[in-house]
């Protein structure tokens, strides 16, 4: 696209809704307006949650058609439904609109807890995928994710989407309150137990980048 990218708070959810749930839900999609607020306001994986009224997200959706990233659905019956087009306005890969999707969800977040967020929409299988997911979103002409600045006491760097502009860096006293959780379900630690995991996480990335880099030499060698 020629046009620079700027979409609203309520756009970036709304639009990331429905590549969500094509993928997640594919029997409940296209999806109608309330079903598309419903989503959009989940309490969990999201971030942050928000509060959608139908209105609102009937508004989101109409200026997305305007912008040709969703489209209604003609054979869907009397209630209106509708369709994403990111992947085709984009040209993206399915594993790299499965990260900038994650990152629009649920919020800044490391390679690490990208890998194992965006899986359940057929996100990159490895460390590497993820990072090349992410290279290739930010070395575009108009870049969509951006490495943020590290914090104290984070042992692992986190990314952020550009869709909406650049994001707003928290203070390093309130980056605990702010940070996404890995998994919905998983209770977020506390003091010495975030800082651990994150460093958990890292040596997990560098392992899996450093193995698969060996591989690679062991096949060049025996080729």
């Amino acid at each position: 696209m020629s046009a620079p990218i700027l979409l609203s708070p309520n756009e970036a959810r709304v639009l990331a809704v429905l590549v969500e749930k094509s993928i997640t839900t594919p029997q409940y999609y296209p999806m109608t307006v309330n079903a598309v607020m419903m989503a959009a306001n989940q309490k969990n994986s999201r971030h942050p949650v928000m509060n959608l009224t139908e209105g609102e997200a009937g508004a989101a959706l109409n200026q997305l058609e305007t912008e040709k990233f969703a489209t209604r659905d003609d054979h869907a019956g009397r209630v209106p439904k509708w369709r994403h087009r990111f992947q085709h306005q984009l040209l993206l890969k399915a594993p790299t609109m499965a990260v900038l999707v994650t990152l629009m969800l649920r919020g800044p977040q490391t390679p690490a807890e990208l890998r194992a967020n965006a899986s359940v929409l057929n996100g990159p299988a490895d460390a590497e995928g993820v990072q090349a997911a992410l290279d290739d979103l930010a070395d575009r002409a108009q870049p969509m994710v951006m490495l943020l600045p590290r914090l104290p006491g984070q042992a692992a760097a986190r990314y952020a989407h550009l869709l909406s502009g650049k994001p707003e860096l928290p203070a390093a006293d309130s980056a605990a309150a702010t940070a996404p959780t890995p998994r919905a379900a998983t209770a977020a630690p506390s003091g010495n137990g975030m800082e651990r995991l994150a460093q958990l996480e890292a040596r997990v990335l560098t392992l899996e980048a450093q193995l698969a880099a060996l591989e690679r030499r062991l096949s060049d060698a025996g080729g």
